[in-house]
């Protein structure tokens, strides 16, 4: 594992007089052993600040504190509980359970904050034809106790009940304005709006909590967007392998900034990034980029600053 640069270089971009960046480091590298990464899928940060990367390529699940620092792993290929064929989302936003979307298993498996195995989420052939799916794309867990499934085979997002129990399905063909086209990751909304990255519609569509269609965020620059993300203050934050770039928009789909470097680097692949709120307007910002975590701090300036 690359170490946690020790020199903090300092590098200030404003975009739109609304955003101030700066580079903090990075970590990780390609390879197998801990603390490197083969194909990372996606990221996400814990309330008690731990930072979990899907490491796809090596079908496990490599944590680590925030400043980049390896603190553990779990998970190997195979199909019993706690192994993994492609791992490319995890959810720890739920205060008692960790989430993953195992894609060629072709199930969610849930664990609990100290990662013990609890159950596995599969489709069921038994059940209403709109609540199967196949490969799992993301998972996401509500305030409410719902999971949010999003299915590759139908290009679909599946509300099931704490109970497992299929509730609605949204997003596939049949959806109009709504129709996802090639959907990569989903995330929440502090109320409760479904959000989903869709590549092949260069769009992020959001749907309100029982899959109505609300709106398209399009941006002309914006052409493969991939991982999501939403802050406390409902930014979404988008990455974006094509322009290589992340792209910050409000829920109405506004544009907020447009992050092509850090630290003076350009973004080669950004697949995926997290936000960790720290205090008023900063965040420490984490953008999967290839085989790479960069860290940096941004502070939102108030106009007139």
């Amino acid at each position: 594992m690359r170490h946690l640069l020790i020199l903090i270089a300092l590098f200030t971009c404003f975009c739109k007089g609304q955003i101030q960046l700066t580079y903090l480091g990075e970590f990780g590298g390609t390879g197998t052993s801990s603390g490197l990464f083969k194909n990372p899928a996606a990221i996400s940060i814990s309330d008690d600040k731990r930072l979990f990367v899907c490491d796809r390529g090596n079908n496990r699940i490599q944590i680590f504190d925030l400043n980049g620092n390896y603190v553990r792993e779990f998970g190997r290929f195979g199909w019993k509980a706690r192994e993994f064929d492609e791992p490319v989302d995890i959810c720890v936003k739920s205060a008692l359970n960790v989430y993953v979307a195992d894609y060629n298993n072709q199930r969610v498996q849930r664990f609990d904050r100290n990662l013990n195995y609890i159950s596995i989420l599969t489709s069921n052939p038994g059940n209403d034809e709109r609540f199967q799916f196949r490969e799992v794309l993301g998972a996401v867990y509500s305030a409410q106790g719902d999971l949010f499934v999003l299915d590759a085979g139908e290009n679909k997002v599946i509300k099931f009940s704490a109970q497992d129990q299929g509730q609605t399905a949204f997003g596939y063909y049949e959806s109009g304005k709504g129709e996802l086209l090639k959907p990569v990751q989903l995330d929440l909304s502090s109320n409760q709006q479904v959000i989903v990255s869709d590549s092949e519609g260069h769009s992020i569509v959001i749907y309100d909590y029982f899959g109505n269609f609300i709106r398209k965020i399009e941006y002309v620059d914006m052409q493969q967007p991939r991982g999501i993300s939403v802050d406390r203050q409902d930014r979404i934050y988008v990455a974006d392998v094509q322009t290589k770039a992340v792209f910050i928009f409000d829920l109405k789909g506004r544009l907020l900034g447009e992050i092509t470097d850090v630290g003076g680097i350009f973004l080669k692949s950004p697949r995926d990034c997290a936000t960790f709120y720290q205090e008023k307007f900063r965040y420490r910002l984490y953008i999967l980029d290839d085989d790479v975590v960069k860290i940096a701090e941004l502070k939102y300036i108030l106009p007139g600053r």
